[in-house]
């Protein structure tokens, strides 16, 4: 228990070879650091929830103890460099894309940005400048990485956000999965285009789409509204293994848990950098692991 609070950090040596930049110039404004090194200053700010001050200062320890003389970049080149960089890539890389088709569920959560907490609201009220973002995750079912990662204004739904989604993601899809929210037209129509399978519950209120005559579509949503009506909506999710959506909201909570509720920076764009950071650094949190859960079986 005493050795699980022991902190080592390091910087990686290839982050540290390539740390000045070494590209192309131009006239003008002179670029020092490389994005290997923004993307790692910003990566432990996230990590560790750090202001930018907080950050230069963490990495000039890390060099002093690393004995290295690399000059760190200062607090107001990190949040300018932060909408430069790539901070997103898929976590697969372009010739380890599997052949077999893989399994995507969706889901959509809000981060604060600033404004009063929970008791001020529910005590006084909310404030005209309380504000939040959206976030959209698409999880590989199967591994718990994140394929794709979005960030929004809070006025763009959930089904709005499923072809960009997808869009992103380089691997072959077979099935996509999400809750009641993703049950519109436009969702299905995308997906119908890309040649994905839908796993969508529908609405509580929902009724056979018919076209102009009356007469019933011949239609994934209406064959799912028929499965119900005869299976019943508990065993349809069974059958479907729609539970296994959970994993969308494990990836939320895991975000959470790891990162906080809130975002740091103020302008879109920028917050945008910094979901797409987190959400690497939560990537690289899985390949060093994870809980396998095993049924018992009474004996």
């Amino acid at each position: 228990m005493i050795n699980r609070g022991f902190i080592t950090l390091w910087l990686d040596q290839n982050t540290l070879d390539q740390w000045q930049y070494q590209g192309p110039r131009t006239a003008g404004g002179v670029v020092r650091y490389s994005d290997q090194c923004i993307q790692a200053a910003l990566s432990l700010k996230a990590v560790f929830r750090l202001a930018f001050g907080q950050t230069q200062s963490l990495i000039q320890s890390l060099l002093d103890v690393m004995k290295r003389e690399l000059q760190v970049p200062c607090y107001t080149q990190l949040c300018r460099r932060q909408t430069q960089i790539n901070a997103f890539s898929s976590p697969t890389p372009p010739d380890e894309i599997p052949v077999e088709p893989i399994y995507i569920v969706l889901d959509s959560t809000g981060l604060k940005v600033y404004g009063e907490g929970e008791w001020k609201v529910k005590k006084h009220g909310a404030d005209k400048r309380r504000t939040w973002r959206k976030l959209h995750l698409a999880v590989d079912e199967a591994t718990n990485e994140l394929d794709a990662v979005e960030l929004t204004t809070n006025t763009i739904s959930d089904a709005d956000m499923v072809k960009p989604l997808v869009a992103t993601i380089t691997a072959p899809i077979a099935r996509l999965s999400g809750d009641g929210a993703y049950d519109q037209v436009k969702v299905y129509d995308a997906l119908k285009t890309a040649r994905i399978e839908p796993l969508i519950p529908p609405r509580s209120n929902a009724v056979i789409w018919t076209d102009q005559a009356g007469d019933a579509l011949v239609h994934a949503r209406n064959e799912t509204l028929t499965k119900i009506d005869s299976l019943g909506l508990a065993e349809w999710k069974r059958q479907i293994g729609y539970h296994r959506r959970r994993k969308a909201e494990t990836a939320m909570f895991r975000w959470k848990t790891t990162f906080g509720e809130r975002l740091s920076t103020r302008l879109l764009a920028n917050q945008q950098a910094e979901a797409g950071v987190k959400a690497r650094c939560l990537n690289h949190f899985t390949k060093l692991g994870m809980p396998q859960a095993v049924k018992r079986v009474p004996t």
